[in-house]
């Protein structure tokens, strides 16, 4: 812990900050102040926050943002002598001197230790961990992978390190998932098999059906050409899936030709181009649930398993009779699927229909699925000891199996649909913030597309979120020229800001009285839903926001506030649908 009522430190002048980004990158962080005995705490001092600390080689010592200090209400202490602070060519900035620090509690993924940093305004970043932090943990940097490892012996003596690994943009729930069943679980082993690829299925009520239209015709596409390392990958699986028994040789009048795509760890997957075999497939409107949904059911919920199911869709057999139509061409031959291969149009559909009726009584009492995807959640240990017992009971009477190492097993905090759910509510994921901080700048059409569609998912998290996106929403127009305005780079990085910023949001009570606060601009209106938590505090549920038509456009402000009430209620949000209908 640095000593910053030292008397070294009052002649020296601090820098702040690197000139470019080539020595920075960022870590997600949560801290709590260190204990202040000597003043009374409100309802927000001590408590813990989070945010995302910069790693900058460029700046001399840690600085804290004043605004972290202000809104956690953070006990400052006064330096001995006030400090400059400079930028790296020695120019003065305009946060002048720096006069006090903070002693926190700073935990990145599990090393934690207690440090002092200066307050000063540091833009953007939370925190800056600069030169001083870096020479005293003398951490193994590899700035290509934005992973650092802390393996010094000041950290051995002084931090608590318990995974020493820690990469870029990766909240410490990581460290949840598990290459090792707990000694509890033990007579569950067999559920989280080690084998590479799925034994075959029996036939269940809920193989997959592929009903074709009547005006359908066989077809069959051409073999795509293939590099030396996809070729080599296809050998390879046929092999094992031909072992296997998951594939067997064809005579289909029909075949698709398969494609690879690369997966998160770089390996490559082997998947079946069957687009035209959909276009000719009648459609199962079996429905998915929606995300929103599922997250309102862990409200109350302090503890969380999560179960990632191995080998999805080849867990389902294809209904007998069938399997002809799966049929996938290469140049070891015509070959077809008796398990659900990925791609089928339908596979979603079946897949979720067979998992909610095999844990339909215990949905949304302490289990949520979405497809592969597992959640168990309790408001105590024991109870959640139980459910998870049910859970693994159920996964091994229906012959299923899970990933270990996608697993987690009695966490407080857990990723799960994109969203980082804890007892206090859910957040965005610090991994797709770091994706949307370094978005590159959009050239076309279709990256504006995609920018604002992963905006979009996150849009309940975003304060006046249509407002700030109505350039990128003009922009995205049929028929609308290309033109990438000053107008258009502002909501671009603002909408980067938002969510780098973005608050938690509580799991609403639907028992506690809502509040809803509306507003309008000249081409949006908008709205915030709260409602007060454990903490007597009034916390954000979800931030509503509707673009306007032009008609509504030319209303005069009293109706374009009223209209922002209107739209309010009329939003599809669920809570929301509750203010009307309670």
């Amino acid at each position: 812990m640095d000593n910053f009522s030292a008397a070294a430190h009052v002649d020296s002048d601090m820098e702040i900050m690197s000139l470019t980004n080539e020595s920075q990158f960022l870590l997600f962080f949560r801290a709590q102040p260190c204990e202040n005995p000597l003043e009374k705490r409100s309802a927000i001092q001590g408590k813990p926050f989070q945010g995302w600390a910069m790693i900058d080689s460029g700046a001399s010592s840690i600085f804290i943002s004043e605004k972290i200090v202000q809104d956690f209400q953070l006990f400052k202490k006064k330096l001995d002598k006030p400090r400059r602070l400079k930028v790296i060519d020695g120019r003065e900035i305009d946060s002048g001197r720096v006069e006090h620090y903070c002693s926190i509690n700073l935990k990145i993924f599990d090393h934690e230790e207690e440090v002092d940093a200066y307050v000063v305004n540091v833009g953007n970043h939370d925190i800056v961990l600069g030169m001083s932090w870096l020479k005293r943990h003398n951490p193994a940097i590899d700035w290509d992978k934005r992973s650092l490892v802390f393996s010094s012996r000041y950290c051995s003596e002084h931090c608590l390190n318990i995974s020493p690994i820690v990469k870029s943009g990766e909240p410490d729930l990581e460290i949840a998932a598990t290459s090792e069943l707990p000694a509890k679980y033990s007579e569950f082993a067999k559920i989280f098999t080690e084998e590479e690829i799925s034994p075959l299925p029996p036939h269940r009520p809920y193989d997959c059906e592929i009903t074709l239209k009547p005006d359908a015709v066989p077809r069959h596409g051409p073999i795509y050409s293939l590099g030396p390392r996809e070729d080599e990958e296809l050998r390879k699986t046929v092999t094992k899936q031909l072992e296997a028994g998951l594939i067997r040789p064809s005579k289909s009048p029909m075949a698709s030709p398969v494609i690879f795509v690369k997966k998160k760890n770089g390996t490559l997957r082997m998947c079946i181009d069957y687009r035209k075999l959909n276009d000719m497939t009648v459609k199962n409107v079996y429905p998915l649930p929606r995300s929103n949904d599922l997250i309102e059911k862990l409200r109350g919920a302090k503890i969380f398993s999560k179960f990632d199911l191995k080998w999805g869709y080849n867990l389902v057999r294809i209904k007998e009779g069938d399997e002809w139509k799966t049929a996938f061409k290469t140049r070891y031959g015509l070959f077809e699927y008796l398990v659900m291969p990925f791609g089928l149009t339908n596979a979603p559909a079946t897949f979720q229909h067979f998992m909610n009726d095999v844990f339909r009584d215990i949905l949304d009492i302490y289990v949520i699925i979405y497809l592969d995807d597992i959640l168990v959640f309790s408001k105590n240990k024991e109870d959640h000891e139980r459910h998870v017992r049910e859970v693994l009971l159920r996964l091994q009477k229906h012959n299923l199996y899970c990933n270990l190492a996608k697993c987690f097993f009695g966490v407080e905090e857990i990723d799960y649909l994109g969203l980082i759910v804890s007892p206090e509510g859910i957040r965005v994921d610090p991994a797709k913030v770091v994706k949307a901080i370094d978005w590159s700048v959009p050239s076309k059409v279709v990256q504006v597309q995609e920018f604002v569609g992963f905006c979009n998912f996150y849009r309940t998290f975003i304060k006046d979120y249509s407002n700030i996106a109505a350039p990128l929403f003009k922009l995205t127009r049929k028929n609308h020229p290309w033109e990438w305005t000053e107008e258009c780079a502002a909501a671009f990085e603002q909408l980067k800001e938002a969510l780098r910023s973005a608050p938690v949001l509580i799991i609403p009570d639907i028992s506690k009285q809502f509040f809803l606060e509306c507003d309008a601009s000249d081409f949006a209106t908008g709205a915030i839903l709260s409602q007060f938590s454990e903490d007597n505090q009034l916390h954000p549920v979800a931030f509503l926001s509707k673009a306007m038509t032009p008609a509504e456009r030319n209303y005069d402000i009293y109706h374009k506030e009223l209209l922002a009430i209107v739209k309010a209620l009329k939003c599809q949000d669920p809570v929301v649908s509750l203010l009307c209908c309670p």
